[in-house]
This record gives C-alpha cells, sequence and structure tokens, in this order.
C-alpha cells in the first residue's frame, strides 16, 4: 500500500527553517514562492510567542483525521488477509498444529494479523516524522526567532523547498 494510499493530507511533507528576524523569514518565504514554486498557502510563517503555532505547524486536521480512518481500514484488512495468506501456507505444508484445527487457525491468524495491521496504522496515524518539524518550530517562538514552514505535496517539492530554505538557514527541519 502507497503513502498516498494511507495518508489523505493533500500536504503531507513539511519542511522548517529558523530565522533570527523577521526580514530573513520573509526572504525565505519569497524564495520559495519563487524558486521553489510553492503557492502562498504552502507557506506558513511563525512568529516569537505565536498564539497560531499549532495550527501554523499542522494546519490540516481534517485530512490527518482521514489519514487515521483510511489507514486503520486499509491496513487492518491487509494485515487480515497477510494473516489468512500464513494460515494458507502453514496448512499446505502440513504442520499438524494447521491441519488438526484449520479453522482456528485461520481466525487466529487471520485476527492476529488484523491487529499487526491496525498497530502499524496507529504508528502512520500518529505522523512522528511530523515531530522534528513541530518541535523545532516551538522552541525557535519560545527563544523569540521566527520559523518558516513550507508544506509539499511531494518528494520532488519537499526537495525543492529543503534546497531553497537551506541557502537561507543552516537550520533546516524536514518530514519523511
Amino acid at each position: 500500500m502507497s503513502q498516498a494510499a494511507v495518508i489523505s493530507e493533500k500536504f503531507p511533507h513539511r519542511v522548517s527553517a529558523v530565522f533570527p528576524n523577521q526580514s530573513m523569514a520573509d526572504e525565505a518565504s519569497e524564495a520559495l514562492r519563487s524558486e521553489a514554486e510553492l503557492e502562498q498557502e504552502q507557506i506558513e510563517l511563525v512568529r516569537p510567542d505565536d498564539p497560531g503555532l499549532e495550527r501554523k505547524v499542522e494546519h490540516e486536521t481534517t485530512n490527518i483525521a482521514w489519514t487515521i480512518v483510511r489507514s486503520h481500514v486499509g491496513l487492518g484488512i491487509i494485515g487480515f488477509i497477510v494473516g489468512l495468506v500464513v494460515a494458507a501456507v502453514f496448512w499446505g505444508a502440513g504442520f499438524e498444529f494447521a491441519t488438526t484445527r484449520p479453522g482456528w487457525l485461520f481466525i487466529l491468524a487471520g485476527a492476529v494479523g488484523a491487529v499487526i495491521g491496525l498497530l502499524a496504522a496507529g504508528l502512520v496515524s500518529v505522523r512522528p516524522d511530523h515531530e522534528p518539524v513541530i518541535l523545532r518550530a516551538e522552541q525557535a517562538s519560545e527563544r523569540g526567532q521566527w520559523t518558516v514552514v513550507a508544506y509539499a505535496r511531494d518528494e520532488p517539492e519537499k526537495h525543492r523547498a529543503d534546497e531553497v530554505l537551506k541557502e537561507h538557514s543552516v537550520r533546516v527541519t524536514d518530514s519523511l
């Protein structure tokens, strides 16, 4: 299952950079628009002690909810099917425990596979890859610094944003 099939966010990738003042942050934002070809909706500027920091750093809360639903349904079903395939392999190989009670084997293997799939979906849903970007923005805001957060649709766009921000700041953080 591809990342796009599990993650419902329009902009699943984040790149952020920290700046000591607003003029440098504004300059980097403009460079993201002109050089990386990002649209205004893909760029957020987090100022020191910004009350809207959480919304600016993670602004797709509705789509994150759909990510939770899609990942749990999709990965739960995939886990269930993988469990059934494993049971079929054991049964086909003639293992005694598999041939004695094949019904229980298939039920148990399907259930275990589904649980493993649901656990994987939980990991995808929390988006631990966003944590470094969020943490860096919070720390910068508390220290009186400015953060530019760029949202990318795909890997090439993320790479362009990363390269542009590295030209303007030494403190660049990104997600997967």
